[in-house]
């Protein structure tokens, strides 16, 4: 590990903040916030998890371990107010308008914006859209939203870890040639994603190539494949979801025909504390890019990737990791 380059990505860097458009309240009225989706809640964990009223689902889920050694124990017991989204509990917005919240964050690159929008709208409560799609567009988020609810010095502290993160990646995978990977989703790895869904931002920026081209059409991706599909893309990596059809993945005889799999190259996504990649595509993206670029191009992106994950980890989450941690993070 590079001490001056870890160095660089726990320290705290001057920056000036970004004006805000759309957020005209004093800073200091704003306690109460709200993320009307995931990758919204999830920011604000990482900014101020003490200004949070609630959640969109359930702490933990198929997705998100939610391991409360990893976790504020107030976040765990916030009431689950919802989301616009079908993949969790439907909004509910007498509960929200209840909690009297200071700030709702909408999600600016979601697929229901304008819906969000006009519903928050009608309650008469401030808005702030934010974009966060893209991994470029998280560094600035994490200055906004850090100088809207108070928190600014925190958000210039993540953004500048992010930006360092970003720009080693950028530099380290200059003039590599994309490596072609399947995203495994679903109990039989046969739904996948678009190669130009949100769900999918991380992996590509990492250095990879989704072999399934296609419009996303819904805002759950999750397309369906069959297995002649997939023999026939034979990708080099497979990324999988699901901890419980992991298993089942690897030793299957029809999948073990895959290149990916014959060279050992399929890999289970950390959820601890949140998905590191996707579902929802939140702040966890910093490690989970590092952690992917590792995988796709372990020659060109050499790192202590333990050391990133510990960093990582103390930065964003407050915690401190133990080697033993470290390793089970990493292992399937």
């Amino acid at each position: 590990m590079n001490r001056l380059l870890l160095t660089l990505f726990i320290s705290v860097l001057v920056s000036v903040p970004q004006a805000l458009s759309d957020m005209k309240e004093d800073q200091a009225t704003v306690q109460k916030v709200f993320g009307s989706s995931p990758p919204m809640n999830y920011l604000l964990y990482a900014l101020a998890p003490d200004k949070m009223i609630g959640l969109n689902f359930a702490a933990k889920n198929p997705f998100n371990g939610a391991d409360p050694a990893y976790l504020d124990a107030r976040f765990l017991a916030l009431p689950v107010i919802g989301s616009f989204h079908g993949s969790g509990s439907r909004i509910n917005l007498e509960s929200l308008i209840a909690a009297r919240p200071d700030l709702v964050l909408i999600w600016e690159d979601d697929m229901l914006v304008q819906t969000v929008t006009d519903q928050i709208t009608k309650l008469g409560v401030p808005t702030m859209t934010v974009p966060f799609r893209q991994i470029d567009s998280m560094p600035d988020a994490m200055e906004r939203v850090g100088d809207a609810i108070g928190a600014g010095e925190r958000g210039r502290k993540l953004a500048d870890y992010t930006r360092t993160v970003i720009a080693e990646i950028n530099t380290s995978l200059a003039g590599t040639k994309p490596t072609r990977y399947y995203y495994a989703e679903g109990l039989d790895g046969l739904s996948t994603e678009c190669d130009t869904s949100f769900h999918v931002v991380a992996m590509n920026f990492a250095g990879g190539e989704n072999v399934h081209k296609c419009r996303q059409s819904n805002l759950r991706g999750l397309e369906k494949i069959n297995f002649e599909t997939l023999l026939a893309y034979d990708p080099e990596v497979i990324i999988v979801q699901h901890a419980m059809v992991y298993g089942d993945l690897v030793e299957d005889p029809m999948w073990q025909q895959l290149r990916a799999v014959k060279a050992g190259r399929i890999y289970l996504v950390p959820t601890l504390p949140f998905n590191w990649v996707d579902r929802p595509p939140s702040f966890m993206r910093v490690i989970g890019i590092q952690w992917l670029a590792s995988l796709f191009h372990p020659e060109a992106y050499d790192v202590d990737l333990k050391a990133r994950v510990a960093a990582f980890y103390k930065l964003f989450l407050g915690v401190d990791l133990s080697a033993q941690e470290i390793d089970d993070l990493l292992a399937p």
